[in-house]
């Protein structure tokens, strides 16, 4: 067990009292199933059969809460932050080009569009202090942790980190029995790891094949050099490695094939310890495009999240460099 894998601060943080209601992330809730046969089978099926806490009549959640081993994730706020970005709308994201990057444009250029597809990281940021300020379009994804899992009303046994995302699961496995679940992944965790990651995003990708064109007038071919810069971005491939195809053969390619691609451009394990660095320089190269106004909001924004989990509100290599 991880030195933050416990409960949070006992003096709990104040959650404003303005009318908001917040959905509680679905992937803190796992569902038990004895035939699982990773914890990512376990995460979908939170996924596919509890929406919030607010599912269980109020009643039972003391119960629920005092009976189950409760648990849940935390990050950094401004990796989480990029990260939703990242996923959300730099990739080809097609429902949430429409659902938020539309709400972004207007937000930041006056502009009226249904496809958001071009929001800027900057402009992202920008949208959601604004969305924030309004109690507007507030999304999940964008919103602190704390709002999602309330920590100083739902007392979690076990609180891991991303950071120490291995440790922590394997301490949860251990607690509910699952050694079989351990030794698979005891040896290639990354590795099935980032092949979920690689699925999921494919998955959105093709989900999405023929409506880029219609509905946000952005090729098949140009939505897949998104997501290959998305994997860049996120340390999965070198930013020397480019995209191989053509229009051409883009336009007839099957998912199958362009996850070979992918794999096989991802190379050996030192190519992929170089594509890991791309991460931190991406991080810091966002981050430095904002106004030192707008971090600052976010760094107040935020202030719960640093103060229960222990992070940095101001991490130097942000706040103290040099505005692009």
């Amino acid at each position: 067990m991880t030195a933050r894998a416990k409960n949070p601060r006992s003096q709990c943080i104040n959650d404003r009292d303005d009318g908001r209601r917040y959905k509680y992330d679905a992937n803190v809730l796992v569902v038990g199933e004895a035939h699982a046969k990773s914890p990512f089978d376990s995460t979908v099926i939170a996924l596919a059969n509890f929406n919030d806490l607010t599912s269980i009549p109020e009643g039972m959640v003391d119960r629920f809460m005092k009976e189950s081993l409760t648990f849940m994730f935390v990050r950094e706020p401004y990796g989480r932050l990029l990260s939703a970005y990242v996923d959300k709308l730099f990739s080809p994201n097609l429902f949430f080009w429409k659902i938020y990057g539309g709400f972004g444009i207007h937000v930041t250029r006056n502009e009226s569009t249904e496809c958001g597809h071009n929001l800027t990281f900057k402009e992202f940021v920008k949208t959601v202090l604004y969305a924030d300020e309004v109690n507007q379009n507030r999304d999940g994804h964008f919103t602190p942790s704390y709002e999602h899992c309330d920590p100083c009303r739902y007392k979690w046994q076990v609180i891991g980190t991303l950071d120490t995302l291995s440790q922590d699961i394997f301490y949860i496995l251990d607690r509910i029995g699952r050694t079989d679940l351990m030794r698979s992944l005891n040896k290639d965790f990354r590795e099935q790891y980032l092949n979920d990651t690689i699925l999921d995003q494919f998955n959105w990708l093709f989900s999405f094949r023929d409506n880029y064109a219609n509905d946000c007038n952005v090729t098949f071919y140009e939505a897949q050099k998104r997501l290959w810069k998305q994997f860049q971005i996120r340390g999965v491939l070198t930013k020397e490695s480019k995209f191989p195809l053509t229009t051409e053969e883009s336009e007839g390619l099957t998912k199958n094939k362009l996850m070979s691609i992918v794999y096989n451009a991802m190379g050996n394990a030192e190519k992929r310890s170089k594509a890991r660095k791309n991460k931190a320089e991406a991080f810091k190269e966002a981050y430095s495009t904002l106004d030192s106004e707008d971090l600052d909001k976010l760094s107040k924004m935020f202030k719960p999240d640093c103060d229960l989990y222990g992070y940095d509100c101001q991490p130097e290599q942000l706040f103290n460099t040099e505005r692009t």
